[in-house]
């Protein structure tokens, strides 16, 4: 019988793409259902991924216009990929739907959601049917298709991804110390997202270095990150969703914590699949040259391979979807 599942999934240059990629991912596997998306009118980028798939999408400007939203279309499933959600929200929305399923959620809200799913945390003090780690990542269809075979003695090509948006303009960051080591044996792939503001700057910056004898190669708005994750010997990205991707490839990881959020995020330290920094605006530099440094060598990278061959994570999408469906059935 088919379901209505109202998602409810923000995007914005602060917060990134990545809930609007977890919610494309998991729909993949909704084809059958009845779907729509509510987005706050003030955090909708992203929202042309949706309606280039197809998704009817409505948008809200105050809490009163979403609950209306959410009345109307009567779901039988509410999806949050809003980061924490908070218990006076959680509670109204409790009654307008038999069954609710949180992402990336530690807020207090939580515990009025049916499921919570958080693989990129750390275990919390763990709610009822509240699931974390790796193996509950939904790691998007294009990783399934590409792989990474090559651990080569010396490093070629090395990829650089800071999400959609990249506010705090790592990325250029990261231009000075390929300088300061000159790097000009190696290829670095920038992909640049979907929401960057600070294109000119970087494409300025490119010129420079190209100029100067580097290989600098831009990529902008491609949705297929594995096809160019294939070819790297490593990968410098910042602390989201994305290092799940990565390590799917078995391809080793220097990732960057940009917020607090971020810095929250355990997964790479935790399964020491490569290097991470918080970053520090007077200190990322140093600390950035350090870890490529440790990144070139190649038994550090042969380490950390190992260590991903042994980490699970192509079929997570389908460990939740199922978890979602058993749930309900234990509903109707």
């Amino acid at each position: 019988m088919t379901k209505k599942i109202l998602i409810r999934v923000d995007g914005s240059k602060k917060i990134g793409l990545g809930h609007v990629y977890n919610m494309l991912t998991i729909l993949h596997f909704l084809r059958n259902e009845q779907i729509l998306i509510v987005m706050n009118e003030e955090n909708k980028l992203g929202s042309s991924k949706f309606k280039e798939q197809k998704y009817k999408i409505k948008f809200f400007k105050n809490n009163s216009e979403l609950l209306k939203i959410i009345s109307n279309f009567e779901p039988d499933i509410i999806f949050n990929d809003i980061l924490n959600t908070k218990i006076d929200y959680m509670k109204k929305i409790r009654e307008m739907s038999s069954m609710i399923v949180n992402f990336e959620d530690v807020g207090k809200g939580r515990a009025y959601a049916d499921l919570v799913f958080n693989p990129i945390f750390n275990k919390k003090k763990m709610l009822t049917k509240e699931f974390y780690g790796g193996k509950f990542a939904c790691v998007r269809d294009e990783f399934r298709i590409w792989t990474n075979s090559s651990l080569r003695k010396n490093v070629k090509k090395i990829l650089v991804s800071f999400g959609g948006t990249d506010p705090t303009q790592i990325t250029t960051k990261i231009f000075r110390v390929i300088e300061e080591l000159s790097l000009k044996n190696i290829e670095f792939i920038i992909m640049l997202g979907f929401g960057f503001e600070h294109k000119d700057e970087i494409k300025k910056a490119a010129n420079h270095l190209i100029k100067d004898g580097y290989t600098i190669k831009l990529i902008e708005k491609s949705d297929f990150l594995a096809k160019y994750i294939r070819y790297a010997d490593f990968a410098i990205v910042s602390n989201g969703r994305t290092v799940f991707e990565i390590a799917s490839m078995q391809v080793p990881i220097l990732s960057v914590a940009v917020n607090d959020r971020e810095k929250s995020h355990t997964f790479v330290r935790d399964e020491k699949i490569g290097k991470h920094i918080n970053y520090n605006p007077v200190s990322f530099t140093k600390e950035l040259s350090f870890n490529i440094k440790h990144l070139l060598e190649y038994e550090n990278r042969k380490i950390f391979r190992a260590r991903l061959k042994k980490i699970e994570l192509l079929y997570g999408v389908e460990r939740v979807i199922d978890i979602i469906y058993d749930e309900f059935k234990l509903r109707t």
